[in-house]
């Protein structure tokens, strides 16, 4: 590309984007990995950690910088530890400097596994202690916090409780930053300060008052050696037993990204703890704490049976009842759901031609949607508001409240919608055939109730209140081994013969011609926009 400049790296010419923090351009264009504690590619540039250091070239010859305040400028020549024994000695000084008085807690500390200052120690350190017994350490915390441990060793602060959902470890922190930055910059309620100067600086709160935010746990996430930790997650599990599958908040149309990070044990397992992803087009590095918790949800008032009239039922039993009933059904009334995927809303609309004259498609909801926040989410409840709109499904559930007289069948899916008042009317149709991962009200006022995978169990797409398509992965980790995805209930009562997922894309491709030539591989883990209808209908 033409805009691109040239700097010399390790004496191999790279091309990178001008105006590009030399960090990133070393990561990036160069392929040479810049270790960074301060930086982060979602908070202003504090160049306080020094681990980046590289030398670059100026009037009086090579020259210590630090990466992260640096950027790429034409003609840049760059030596880093893959060419510069000083470059190598100088990150071993600053480790050595970060962990003189770094407390031995990795046996016992959360971020074992994915601690940077492991990590770091490992690719830039690797230097012998020169502290003796005599010097000891001298551990950091606040005046109000410090204690004498059994050996009579004065101690930073140790498990101090920050708030509802953070504890700080005071000794532990290297004063990177990154936990204030957040608070100031994305949050933008300053919550936390550095308190003290120099060598006796630490993290804290302001006095009397908590660390206490709707995003206030992604300060565990950047914080890079364990001194903020989750309460939710503190003591739970050792990351390197824990698997991840890529998904999107299934909550909010903003569909921030993260990842599912699952643990399997025996003959079952468990989902441990969302995390974000990052994606700067959508949620950057963020996720707000309503959204990190959901995986507690996934274990809970699961539906992983069938009822039918009240009573217990195999899920095959189940699914009987409920073609028996679509079957003798004079009227249907089919309602689409924001709340889950194009594949399975295409298997709804698949059930509706199999049945043909007998069978309306609704959709819609009642969910109010409230204001951005301008961090992670949209506030519009209704994860795939934008999808329904895709496959021609307008808001019609008034229409249905208002008709509901006329249907002696109405099915449901992923969408408590008999909870709310206004659907009083439906909820007195005589046959009410629910699809639910979790027990609810709709549920529980179903003649028949089917059990079926949630969405973090379950691979598809949905459509952000961007118009970007995002993909949901499958997480092996299921309540019951026979539950199923909606979509195959569906297609199944439709008579489809599906088998996969892929099925149901290829019956949203067919319905949208915005999806023409959209494939999942072409979606991949960070979405896509979609492409304007005038242009993907080829009308220039």
């Amino acid at each position: 590309m033409s805009n691109l400049i040239t700097i010399t790296v390790d004496g191999r010419e790279v091309q990178v984007p001008p105006r590009t923090q030399l960090i990133e351009a070393l990561r990036g264009p160069a392929q040479v990995e810049t270790p960074a504690f301060c930086y982060h590619q979602d908070l202003s540039v504090a160049g306080n950690c020094r681990i980046c250091l590289v030398e670059v070239e100026g009037p009086r010859g090579f020259a210590f910088g630090i990466a992260c305040h640096m950027q790429a400028a034409p003609g840049m020549k760059v030596r880093t530890q893959n060419s510069s024994d000083r470059v190598k000695w100088a990150r071993r000084g600053v480790m050595e400097s970060l962990l003189v008085n770094h407390p031995l807690d990795c046996p016992i500390c959360d971020k074992a596994g994915e601690c940077t200052l492991q990590e770091h120690y490992m690719g830039q350190g690797k230097h012998e202690s020169r502290l003796t017994d005599e010097v000891g350490k001298q551990y950091k915390g606040g005046a109000d916090h410090r204690f004498t441990d059994t050996k009579g060793i004065e101690r930073g602060g140790k498990a101090i409780d920050l708030g509802p959902t953070v504890v700080l470890d005071q000794e532990r922190c290297i004063v990177c930053s990154r936990c204030v930055r957040f608070m100031d910059e994305v949050a933008k309620d300053s919550q936390l300060a550095i308190a003290g100067r120099g060598d006796h600086a630490y993290i804290t709160t302001f006095p009397g008052q908590p660390l206490d935010h709707a995003y206030d746990l992604n300060v565990t996430d950047i914080c890079p050696v364990g001194a903020l930790t989750g309460k939710h997650f503190r003591f739970q599990q050792r990351v390197w037993n824990l698997k991840s599958v890529e998904s999107i908040d299934p909550s909010d149309s903003l569909g921030a990204n993260l990842t599912i990070d699952y643990a399997i044990t025996g003959e079952g397992g468990k989902v441990w703890r969302l995390m974000p992803r990052r994606n700067p087009d959508v949620n950057k590095s963020w996720i707000a704490n309503r959204t990190r918790m959901l995986y507690e949800r996934l274990a809970e008032n699961r539906l992983v049976e069938g009822r039918v009239a009240g009573a217990p039922a195999t899920l095959a039993e189940a699914e009987r009842a409920a073609a028996l009933a679509l079957s003798g059904a004079r009227k249907i009334a089919i309602v689409a759901s924001g709340h889950t995927t194009l594949e399975e809303n295409a298997a709804a609309l698949a059930l509706a031609d199999a049945l043909g004259n007998r069978a309306e498609v609704f959709a819609g909801s009642w969910l109010p949607a409230g204001t951005p926040d301008g961090i992670a989410l949209s506030n519009d409840p209704v994860a795939n508001r934008a999808g329904l709109k895709l496959l021609g499904l307008g808001d019609t559930l008034d229409d249905l409240a208002r008709r509901a007289g006329e249907f002696d069948a109405v099915v449901l899916f992923h969408h408590d919608l008999l909870a709310d008042a206004k659907a009083a009317p439906i909820a007195s149709i005589a046959n009410r055939i629910v699809l639910d991962a979790w027990d609810t009200a709709s549920a529980k006022a179903a003649t028949v109730a089917i059990g079926v995978r949630a969405w973090a169990e379950i691979r598809g797409t949905m459509v952000n209140c961007k118009d970007r398509i995002q993909l949901l992965q499958a997480c092996p980790v299921v309540p019951s081994a026979d539950l199923e995805p909606a979509w195959a209930i569906l297609a199944r009562l439709a008579g489809a013969g599906w088998t996969s997922e892929i099925d149901g894309w290829k019956a949203a491709v067919a319905r949208s011609p915005r999806l023409t030539g959209i494939t999942y591989r072409a979606i991949g883990p960070m979405g896509m926009a979609l492409p304007q209808a005038a242009v993907a209908a080829g009308v220039a």
